[in-house]
């Protein structure tokens, strides 16, 4: 324990995911389904198997290991030859044997000599075989770089802190696990956090794990605003447990009923491909798409085993009016044993972004707490300052302003 907070261990590994690639409309239940019916015919299949199976086949012989064998078998074969051969020979006579280069050739063509080598060739030849087949199985994916982004532990385990955790609820089997990923949206998305949950978990418990400086900001403007909304296929999920909140998703649904037609050029718009326009260019006309049957539901209570969703696509997440995130369902896997066994754990962040501080554009060591715009006497537009710096500029001693030509803001990082 350390400050109230609990060390947990993510155990590393699952299933291969690669960020091109999107899945087709799944939810939790069917995946639980495609998992027992795989476990049952792999079940099968070993039941069935009649062939025993040979640690030593499964063995990797290196090459030197090889040469070794072929090296050991090529000599106790020579011993052999050469005693028949002393035998026939030299009956009678005495011990020992003159070299002769012609017997030794006729050693080296012996069929059995020669079938030895054959078979170490042929383990050879079937290791590299396997090795192509290996690598035909396993997929290396190479995942982009993002910049800006925390690092993380190169141990076997990730080991985060969850704070805030007192009471242990046991997690019912089987249960999956979703790892969900949160980006910034920008020119380039930039991911801020990601986290496990739990299938059987609500969607406003995720909502209440997401860190947005949006809100901080707005918290101190005495503006915040309760509401938000996640848009996961067609579903809006709204948080409405505040009773000041807002339903966002009304006046979407307003300007559906009241400019349909706009509305379907737009959806249009957006799912135009490379199958469009080439259903155009051959035939005059590509089919319409209809607008999906949209609908609102709460978000504390709808759970993510409810939902329809595709694995590696892009939702969006909407909060304090207008700032927007998008959230990824990275992939899902049933519990495992190393997991956090805690219900009451989830969401398990598993990575956050690391924030950027800047310091004081003027003393350069002390971090920067105000930020100001289209000042006459900063050296830069924007220029950051201290709080030392900023008061010791722009005002007198008796605590009044200078000048009136610039705005300032709190900074708090980026």
């Amino acid at each position: 324990m350390e400050d109230g907070a609990v060390q947990y261990q993510v155990p590393r590994g699952g299933p291969i995911y690669h960020p091109d690639l999107v899945s087709p409309l799944t939810r939790t239940s069917e995946f639980e389904t495609s998992v027992v019916i795989e476990l049952q015919n792999l079940f099968s299949q070993l039941q069935t198997k009649d062939e025993d199976i040979s640690v030593n086949e499964l063995k990797i012989l290196s090459e030197e290991d090889l040469v070794e064998i072929a090296s050991k078998d090529a000599l106790l074969l020579q011993i052999d030859t050469t005693t028949v051969e002393e035998k026939r020979k030299n009956k009678g006579t005495k011990r020992g044997r003159q070299f002769d280069r012609d017997t030794r050739a006729a050693e080296l063509e012996n069929p059995s000599f020669v079938g030895k080598i054959e078979e170490v060739a042929k383990i050879k030849e079937k290791q590299d075989e396997d090795r192509v087949a290996v690598k035909l199985h396993s997929n290396e994916v190479s995942v982009p770089l993002v910049e800006n982004v925390g690092k993380m532990t190169s141990s076997s385990t990730k080991i985060r802190k969850l704070s805030n955790v007192s009471e242990h609820i046991p997690i019912p089997y089987p249960q999956v696990i979703l790892c969900v990923q949160v980006y910034k949206m920008s020119k380039i998305w930039v991911k801020t956090q990601e986290f496990l949950v739990l299938g059987s978990q609500m969607l406003s418990e995720l909502r209440d794990q997401i860190y947005c400086l949006t809100d901080h900001l707005m918290q101190k403007a005495g503006e915040h605003d309760p509401s938000g909304y996640f848009l996961i296929e067609d579903v809006f999920c709204n948080d409405k447990r505040d009773p000041s909140a807002i339903d966002y998703s009304d006046p979407i649904f307003e300007w559906l009923r009241k400019s349909k037609d706009e509305a379907c050029e737009k959806w249009e718009c957006i799912l135009s491909g490379e199958l469009q326009q080439k259903q155009r260019a051959l035939l005059g006309h590509a089919t319409t798409p209809h607008l999906p049957q949209f609908k609102a539901v709460d978000m504390h209570k709808i759970r993510f085993c409810d939902l329809w969703f595709r694995v590696g696509a892009g939702y969006l997440y909407c909060h304090q009016g207008d700032c927007k995130h998008i959230l990824v369902i990275r992939d899902m896997r049933l519990i495992h044993p190393e997991d956090v066994q805690n219900r009451a754990a989830y969401p398990v962040l598993t990575f956050q972004h690391k924030n950027r501080f800047r310091k004081c554009s003027v003393c350069k060591v002390y971090r920067a707490s105000k930020v100001t715009v289209d000042d006459k006497w900063a050296q830069e537009n924007p220029c950051y300052f201290c709080d030392n710096c900023y008061y010791l500029l722009h005002y007198t001693e008796d605590g009044s302003l200078l000048y009136h030509e610039f705005t300032v803001y709190d900074y708090h990082h980026e």
